[in-house]
């Protein structure tokens, strides 16, 4: 049974979260859950006295972040950072050789707004609970792995116990979808570079930046880009990540779409005149105050 405050507060949490990754544009899906009292008493059961004074319950409210690109995992972090308090002691993030294939975990435990945790009738009458939500970050190909991971082994030791090898098979699983993300990624680069030299520009920035930003481009943009090959060159060298860290940490409050990551990209980096005099003068007003 759900207690309707925590109902309230998962479903704002859900909803604050998914406005902070749909204004920088990042492709994402996010699903939240609240625990029910019979799941927290079967965890608290299972913990046979871990949870008291000094160790919580973290996990009351749980968000997952479901990424396409395997890139957006550190700026995903760093997004959730910048908007929450983050109990880094707490959190899980995996590290690992490079030379090794397992899967990472990416959960992030933050605190909650403290409007929401004094609302919390569950978090109110509950010692073990802590006042905090946990985020897992994973990308689309891992997702269906990861559930079928934790359901039907990390639930289940017994059932693998004397079984390395098929044990070794099912890491080798995510290593091909690992792989694959990697190759995905290369597959939209090379793509991105021949829009480029077709002069194809809205494709280009498509492909290029991967984000939720329409499809059109202006015909003013368009002939710019077309007539002065300089300014196109130097839109192109301008790195995703530099994009997408401007729009999270000057914190820009834009409409996402492809004129607007032009204006953007030029107002920092390119500096083209012809498409600064074109810039409506709101966007030039709100990044100069960057």
């Amino acid at each position: 049974m759900f207690d309707q405050s925590d109902i309230r507060i998962s479903k704002k949490l859900h909803e604050d979260i998914e406005r902070h990754f749909s204004s920088v544009g990042i492709l994402h899906r996010v699903f939240s859950r609240v625990k029910t009292g019979p799941s927290l008493n079967s965890k608290i059961k299972r913990g046979q006295g871990k949870y008291g004074k000094d160790k919580k319950i973290q996990d009351l409210f749980g968000v997952r972040v479901v990424l396409y690109f395997h890139d957006d995992i550190d700026i995903a972090q760093n997004l959730l950072k910048n908007n929450y308090k983050h109990d880094e002691k707490s959190s899980t993030i995996d590290l690992r050789p490079n030379e090794l294939f397992s899967a990472t975990r990416h959960n992030l435990i933050f605190k909650l707004p403290e409007e929401d945790a004094e609302q919390s009738l569950t978090i109110i009458n509950n010692d073990l609970i802590d006042n905090t939500f946990e985020v897992q970050l994973r990308t689309v190909l891992s997702e269906g792995w990861h559930e079928v991971e934790h359901d039907l082994r990390y639930k289940c030791k017994e059932d693998w116990e004397g079984h390395d090898d098929l044990n070794r098979a099912l890491n080798g699983i995510f290593a091909s979808l690992e792989s694959s993300e990697w190759s995905m990624m290369k597959l939209f680069e090379e793509l991105s570079y021949r829009h480029y030299k077709s002069n194809e520009w809205a494709q280009m920035l498509r492909t290029k930046f991967r984000l939720r930003a329409g499809n059109d481009l202006s015909v003013q943009i368009n002939e710019i880009l077309s007539n002065e090959p300089d300014v196109a060159k130097k839109l192109f060298r301008v790195t995703r990540e530099k994009l997408i860290n401007k729009l999270l940490h000057a914190k820009i409050v834009l409409p996402i779409n492809l004129d607007n990551l032009i204006y953007v990209l030029n107002y920092f980096y390119v500096k083209s005149e012809s498409i600064s005099d074109i810039t409506p003068t709101p966007i030039l007003d709100a990044l100069e105050t960057v």
